[in-house]
């Protein structure tokens, strides 16, 4: 018997808990769009409510039906929403709810039309509020247009243009006067020669949004000049999602192509880094420079060649199609069993991955030169190369983050890293016309093999408080950045026709020749903003 009234309560508990809903939403200034903090939020039919927290956010449990939601503030209209529908063990969610400024005493403010706003709408609002000129781009518009990288993205917004596939300019400022940051903070680059950040290894499934502005403000870094553009990577959802999404795309001239370019790399260049393979061989002392192989016996340096990786030539295969996939899960909850007035607890994590492929079958690179007599000041061309290249593009992408929040604190700490690694190998015939400067000139047939491996690992930890008295909020930010850009064993082997045609030699101009290059950096950020309202 007392096992029959176990199994009894259990499944009425479960029964009990499935009838029951949630309402949840976020209150803002309708003026401002700034949150409101502590705003009453009440259910007419019942004596259940609700305070909105520090982001102005309240989540109500109610049994599944229809309700009338009555939302009051002191110096605000109180605003009425009806019939919010209630479904069984789901989320409804009530975003951007607005409250307007109350000048005179007025009645009541009726809203019946739905109240749920999309992300591009509080974008748009936060543009118009702002008192710098700004503009950007949400994830809910991201998912429209179907891009993949932050650098696809950032094309449309109005006013930023891009260069080389990675880099952002705002206004059509240079590389100089255009910052990238991440979260509010500053993140180091992957190119030593730039100021800006490399976009294009930002998988779009891990940002909430980019935001651009165009004009300099008081909490902006120091060393901004003409456009700084704000990277906001996703904080924890309103509900529980589980997502996962896999696509793929085909171009004939591209996928499946037998004449495509490659070589062979290592056993992990789908994950996006490489295994060793293309590493300098280990024992390989070169401190001189530029002449690294001087000290060294004959003997030495034959043996150090040999060691090299001896494949220099491109070779074909068949392309595969390009696909991409992605899976997030994320969700919050109150931490107490009681009451949702109770400290929350949300976390989101996300995985991506991306290969695609890229083949051009008539690239042309073209250098000027000018003439040795100085009396010419025309420039001409000096070496035309036209010929073949295949490139296999792969991004990994990792976000995982924790969140805990009470009515007027809210920690999150974040953690993130982006893998990316591109192998590239082309065919070239040169046509070198020494005329310019007094040479003779050649034809020579050039195999290039390179591969880039880029990665970015970030750790955010941030706290946001508001003070009841003095009306007083602090935000602070600690931030470590990891960055590497490594280039190992990049190949350049030419070859120099013979006045017959049939014959090649070792071309002149340091060909054949191997560069390895690899940079690293470290950044720490720590920021702390205090704001009186």
């Amino acid at each position: 018997m007392r096992y029959l009234l176990s199994i009894f309560f259990i499944v009425y508990i479960s029964i009990s808990s499935a009838q029951v809903g949630k309402i949840r939403g976020k209150v803002v200034d309708d003026k401002s769009s700034e949150t409101l903090v502590g705003v009453t939020v009440l259910i007419k039919e019942t004596a259940t409510g609700a305070a909105t927290d520090l982001d102005g956010q309240f989540t109500i449990d109610i049994p599944a039906g229809t309700y009338d939601l009555q939302i009051s503030y002191i110096s605000f209209q109180t605003l009425i929403i009806e019939n919010i529908n209630v479904q069984p063990g789901e989320i409804t969610l009530l975003n951007d709810i607005r409250l307007v400024e109350s000048t005179l005493e007025l009645d009541e403010v009726v809203v019946t039309a739905e109240v749920i706003r999309t992300t591009e709408t509080a974008l748009n609002t936060i543009k118009r509020q702002s008192a710098s000129i700004m503009d950007g781009i949400s994830s809910s518009k991201i998912k429209l247009t179907g891009d993949d990288t932050a650098i696809e993205a950032a094309k449309r917004v109005t006013g930023v243009s891009t260069e080389d596939g990675k880099y952002i300019y705002v206004r059509g400022l240079g590389d100089r006067y255009s910052k990238t940051i991440m979260n509010g903070v500053d993140i180091p680059g992957l190119d030593p020669d730039r100021n800006s950040l490399q976009m294009d290894i930002f998988p779009t499934n891990l940002i909430d949004n980019m935001m651009v502005s165009k004009n300099f403000t008081a909490e902006m870094p120091a060393d901004f000049t003409g456009g700084i553009m704000n990277v906001e990577t996703k904080d924890f959802p309103e509900e529980k999602i589980i997502t996962v999404s896999v696509s793929t795309s085909f171009n004939p001239d591209m996928h499946f192509n037998p004449g495509y370019l490659s070589y062979s790399g290592g056993s992990t260049d789908f994950l996006g880094y490489d295994d060793g393979t293309r590493a300098l061989p280990q024992g390989a002392d070169l401190p001189n420079i530029p002449t690294p192989v001087s000290g060294h016996t004959q003997q030495e340096v034959v043996e150090f060649i040999k060691s090299l990786n001896p494949d220099l030539g491109a070779s074909r295969r068949r392309s595969s199609v390009d696909y991409s996939v992605v899976f997030a899960l994320g969700n919050q909850g109150s931490l107490s069993r009681k009451s949702n007035r109770g400290p929350k607890l949300g976390y989101i994590f996300s995985l991506s991955y991306k290969s695609d492929y890229k083949y051009y079958n008539d690239v042309v690179y073209g250098e000027y030169q000018r003439f040795i007599d100085p009396d010419k000041y025309e420039m001409r061309y000096a070496t035309i190369q036209n010929g073949e290249i295949g490139e296999h593009n792969v991004l990994a992408g990792f976000l995982g983050g924790v969140a805990i929040k009470t009515d007027m604190t809210k920690i999150r700490l974040t953690g993130m890293h982006l893998q990316n690694g591109e192998s590239r190998a082309g065919i070239f015939n040169i046509n070198n016309n020494g005329e310019a400067v007094g040479q003779s000139g050649y034809l020579a047939t050039s195999h290039n093999l390179e591969y880039n491996q880029r990665s970015l690992s970030n750790i955010l930890l941030n706290g946001s408080h508001v003070f009841k008295q003095g009306g007083w909020e602090a935000d602070w930010r600690l931030s470590p950045t990891y960055s590497t850009s490594y280039d190992p064993d990049i190949r350049k082997t030419a070859f120099t026709h013979t006045t017959g045609g049939s014959f090649f030699m070792a071309g002149a101009g340091g060909n054949p020749g191997r560069i390895w290059r690899s940079l690293n950096e470290i950044n720490a950020i720590a920021k702390c903003d205090i704001t009186k309202k």
